[in-house]
């Protein structure tokens, strides 16, 4: 068990921009450890939250889902609301929450095409909302 893994995971991310860069000479060399360096800070910040930030996100999906129920396709919104993930592993959160999407993907799409502009409205509201909840900061 690694209990601080995001810390753990910034740790060895600033030990190779802060030791290890400055001993390498090959420009590509450098850059490739650079990306590396930033990937496993952004994987810190998924293992710290990306759990949580998905399931906000199927939150946010199932109440634009109550509300979308003139729209094709309402049962498959209606039964992915009324779901959950299988475990809260990250993999199967994701799965879970990439089938709300696809749903949202087809609302979304039919929306645009009814011209129903207050769907359209608050589907690009969760758009907006999902951006920033995955937004990294680094």
């Amino acid at each position: 068990m690694i209990p601080r893994a995001k810390e753990a995971l910034n740790d060895l991310a600033g030990r190779l921009g802060m030791r290890v860069i400055p001993e390498l000479g090959n420009p590509y060399t450098v850059a490739d450890t650079g990306l590396i360096s930033l990937l496993m800070t952004m994987l810190s910040t998924e293992l710290e939250s990306g759990v949580e930030r998905r399931m906000a996100d199927g939150e946010a999906l199932k109440a634009l889902f109550e509300t979308a129920t003139e729209a094709p396709g309402a049962d498959a919104r209606a039964a992915f609301a009324d779901s959950h993930p299988d475990s809260l592993a990250l993999t199967e959160v994701t799965a879970w929450l990439d089938r709300g999407l696809d749903l949202l993907i087809a609302l979304h799409a039919w929306a645009e095409e009814t011209t129903d502009a207050d769907l359209d409205r608050r589907v690009w509201a969760f758009l907006a909302a999902h951006t920033d909840r995955h937004r990294f900061d680094l």
